[in-house]
């Protein structure tokens, strides 16, 4: 009987840390995000560069030849307008799960701040750009003095220019996010330089479809840096779980 007993004792008494299993928690439903931010922001560079590729081509810089362009074929302004919205949706919600790959406290802020600035100015850039199909409408259904006159009246305004400036938050942002990235040590201070360069040659150079199309793959490199590294991010935290 004393083997018997000493079993059920045994049965009875705590095992140690090192002898049960311990659970570990589990991780936040956020956590599933980081995959998602950083799939944006790689689909939404590719989106946003398909966008400027299929944008109707225009004699000038010109309102009445923007109007003209918009105006002449209403599936592809359709096609362009809906790539460029999503494309920037896409990358403007991305952008906000930056912050996550910074763990101490150096570039934190300024990942942060250039994060809120291009969600902000990306995702205005996104809704303005459905104004394309009111442009073109108006080319269609009116004659173009009448249409140019409409045009100018609208884009004159003083609430379509706050929002004309709230979108350069979207240029900006991600240079400051960058900053921040690099100051923390997750991404190499090279990453500015496609983005500085197709910034400037954007500005610099007329707007053409494909020309500017090339500019925005290069501008696209440290989006997908940033995409790609949040994805081993959350492979990595997955697997340490």
């Amino acid at each position: 009987m004393i083997p018997s007993f000493s079993v059920m004792t045994s049965d009875l008494m705590p095992q140690s840390p090192s002898t049960s299993s311990v659970e570990r928690p589990a991780r936040s439903a956020g956590s599933l995000l980081l995959p998602i931010a950083g799939g944006a922001l790689v689909a939404g560079s590719l989106l946003y560069a398909a966008g400027l590729a299929t944008s109707p081509p225009q004699a000038s810089m010109a309102p009445a030849d923007y109007i003209e362009s918009l105006a002449r074929d209403e599936g592809q302004t359709a096609l362009s307008a809906l790539l460029l919205h999503y494309g920037n949706l896409a990358l403007g919600l991305g952008w906000l799960a930056a912050p996550a790959l910074v763990r101490g406290r150096r570039g934190r802020i300024g990942t942060v701040v250039g994060a809120l600035m291009a969600a902000l100015g990306l995702v205005t850039v996104a809704g303005n750009v459905l104004f394309d199909f009111w442009t073109g409408a108006i080319g269609r259904e009116l004659d173009a003095a009448t249409a140019l006159s409409l045009f100018e009246s609208v884009s004159g305004s003083a609430g379509v220019a706050v929002v004309g400036t709230v979108t350069l938050l979207g240029l900006l942002g991600p240079l400051v996010a960058l900053v921040g990235l690099a100051r923390a040590g997750v991404t190499g201070w090279w990453l500015l330089a496609p983005a500085v360069a197709a910034l400037a040659l954007s500005m610099a150079l007329t707007f053409s479809p494909l020309l500017y199309a090339g500019f925005a793959l290069i501008g696209a490199v440290p989006a997908a840096v940033v995409g790609l590294r949040l994805i081993q991010r959350n492979h990595a935290e997955a697997a340490a779980a």
